[in-house]
């Protein structure tokens, strides 16, 4: 099966078909017949072949894994619960694991990875946040974990004035066009997901984090923005503890901060320093060309876009008027 992620293709082999489809779920809008793929990813439903490694030293840890590097091969062991083994240098990787539950998250993050990495190659400058739509122009709305992006999602889902662009990532391409990106929604909160059909609705127990909700946007295709938009307007969120909502004008420079975490360093942006270093130390360094071009990205999408601050209330209905009673106003 061929996915194609903004000319990142993808081709995933699987025993099965049912477990393939489950894989492939978060992708579907990318999905494709066909395509010279620049990434293989093998996935085997099966206890890892440890004795048939050879005999290698680990190279470096994470909280997730371990890391061991060999000559064109990388094995990242999952503490004897699940590996995956890189080769071809990146081109090629097959997952083993006999967790459900893992083989789709790592099928999903080793996606996410290699697809941060196209970014960074081809000058995709990606932002940690929720994205829409409102006429033609895009809306960015940045908030760090915890801030309410996934709820204001679920209020802007219900509001026929928005269409829906991403959950968790704004790409802008080298033209400064926003780019749709279409995977899914993930909710902790139960009460959120009672209403949609249990055909779109599946749960993840991910390595570190416990269980987790996610919809199939599927569900909302007619309010999907699948368009290339130029125009777009960038709000970054705070939380109010007490007071009604408002949004103020901020700096360029304002702006700026606020991407430093969300864009240059990437918190929130899936990294994936597992499947990119091979030597910490020694690529480590050979990223700062990486964070030379983010920060000029940052930099320079401050200056061509208006930016607000918007403080949100406990109250998401509050803050859905307020925010698109002052869209409505900007006459876009």
């Amino acid at each position: 099966m061929i996915i194609d992620i903004h000319g990142l293709v993808i081709e995933s082999h699987c025993q099965g078909d049912e477990l393939l489809a489950q894989l492939l779920r978060p992708f579907k809008y990318f999905i494709k017949d066909s395509g010279p793929p620049a990434v293989e990813i093998f996935i085997q439903s099966a206890e890892p072949p440890y004795d048939s490694f050879p005999k290698l030293k680990a190279s470096f840890s994470t909280p997730r894994n371990i890391v061991f590097k060999g000559t064109g091969l990388k094995i990242i062991d999952y503490f004897g619960k699940a590996v995956i083994v890189e080769e071809s240098g990146g081109r090629k990787f097959t997952i083993y694991g006999t967790d459900p539950n893992f083989l789709q998250e790592a099928f999903y993050l080793l996606v996410l990875s290699k697809f941060g990495q196209y970014c960074d190659k081809n000058g995709i400058f990606r932002i940690h946040a929720l994205t829409f739509s409102f006429r033609d122009c895009a809306v960015i709305f940045s908030a760090s974990a915890g801030g309410g992006k996934s709820t204001m999602a679920f209020a802007l889902l219900e509001n026929d004035n928005f269409k829906f662009i991403s959950d968790d990532e704004a790409l802008i391409d080298g033209s400064g066009r926003v780019l749709p990106f279409p995977i899914r929604i993930g909710i902790l909160d139960e009460n959120k997901i009672k209403s949609i059909p249990g055909e779109y609705v599946y749960e993840i127990d991910r390595m570190e984090f416990g269980r987790k909700h996610f919809i199939d946007l599927g569900f909302w295709d007619s309010r999907l923005e699948k368009r290339e938009l130029r125009k777009k307007i960038f709000f970054v969120a705070r939380r109010l503890i007490n007071g009604d909502p408002y949004i103020e004008k901020i700096t360029g420079y304002r702006a700026f901060a606020s991407l430093v975490g969300a864009a240059v360093i990437g918190f929130g942006l899936y990294q994936g320093i597992e499947f990119i270093f091979n030597n910490p130390i020694k690529e480590m360094l050979s990223l700062v060309p990486v964070f030379f071009r983010r920060t000029v990205s940052a930099i320079n999408f401050a200056k061509e876009t208006d930016s607000y601050q918007i403080y949100l209330s406990r109250d998401t209905g509050k803050n859905l008027s307020v925010l698109e009673d002052f869209i409505y106003k900007l006459k876009l």
